[in-house]
């Protein structure tokens, strides 16, 4: 059942981080650096990423598992490792200036090692520099020890924002940009590190039960809404919640909501930022932080269609 939930899990758009396994200590190696990255069709970004995007792959672990996160630092800044919301050792816990863990110099390397004592839904990111406004940030998640409440699809959803320079307001200029860190007029939001439309759709059956991470790592809060549905909460910041609904959630930087949905009503339905500007690309719509949700033709029965 473990590794079943584990095959299910996925962020639409990113790599599941790989590891090695030995002797219930799973092994990952995150590589800091420079990289372009796209976000549009014709939009890119000169940023930071780790093993090549932004946000970093998705990292999975067991509920029991033990952890060694080597992180490879090859930009040209120092930087450190948090991984968000999981109690650690202060030892391990990657804010330099005040515990006794390193900073991880240009050309260094550090590995933390901890125990996934707690399931749900976490992130890494850097503690310096403001380097998470710049890319320096991913999904951590632990699964549960025992299964029993496994949905049938289970995605992960990072929210990010930009600041981008632009010409003019109202419409976006192609191009290949250097954003702000301080993110003080962001103007581009993403999923995953894409806006609308070049995000990557959400698919499930008729019947099947759908499970949303939420993850925010950005200066703003950020409301999520999916037209069609409503929420049940599970977790927020990975404690479970007494039973309760909602069509719309608001979420705080660094929290992280899970919520799940039945797919009970057949179509192709936006999920979409509920903030206006958040559903543009520079002011130009639709686009920024949106994505569908899109029931799959062959769990249908023939009375229904899709819109």
């Amino acid at each position: 059942m473990h590794q079943a939930w584990e095959r299910i899990i996925s962020a639409p758009g990113l790599n599941t981080a790989k590891y090695t396994h030995e002797g219930g200590t799973r092994h990952f190696r995150l590589v800091a650096e420079p990289i372009q990255h796209k976000i549009l069709q014709d939009v890119e970004l000169n940023t930071f990423g780790f093993n090549g995007t932004t946000p970093g792959p998705l990292i999975i672990v067991h509920e029991g598992d033990w952890v060694n996160l080597t992180v490879d630092n090859r930009t040209n800044e120092p930087t450190a490792l948090h991984v968000h919301g999981l109690s650690k050792p202060n030892s391990e816990d990657g804010v330099p200036e005040i515990e006794p863990t390193p900073l991880i110099k240009p050309g260094e390397s550090y590995t933390y090692r901890f125990l996934a004592w707690q399931n749900g839904t976490f992130f890494y990111h850097s503690t310096q520099q403001l380097q998470s406004n710049f890319g320096l940030v991913g999904p951590f998640i632990v699964l549960p020890r025992t299964p029993w409440q496994m949905p049938d699809r289970d995605y992960v959803l990072q929210l990010q924002q930009w600041e981008i320079p632009q010409p003019e307001l109202g419409r976006v200029t192609p191009g290949t940009y250097h954003p702000s860190r301080f993110q003080r007029n962001p103007n581009f939001f993403t999923i995953n590190g894409r806006a609308f439309p070049l995000t990557v759709p959400l698919y499930t059956g008729m019947g099947e039960r759908v499970r949303l991470r939420f993850v925010q790592r950005s200066n703003n809060s950020h409301t999520m809404h999916l037209h069609g549905h409503d929420f049940k909460v599970v977790s927020i910041d990975a404690f479970a919640q007494p039973e309760s609904f909602r069509d719309t959630i608001n979420i705080a930087p660094g929290t992280r909501w899970d919520v799940e949905l039945s797919a009970n009503n057949p179509g192709a339905w936006p999920l979409v930022g509920t903030k206006p500007f958040h559903t543009s690309n520079n002011g130009e719509t639709p686009g920024g932080m949106m994505t569908r949700l899109i029931y799959q033709r062959r769990t249908l029965n023939k009375k229904y269609k899709l819109a």
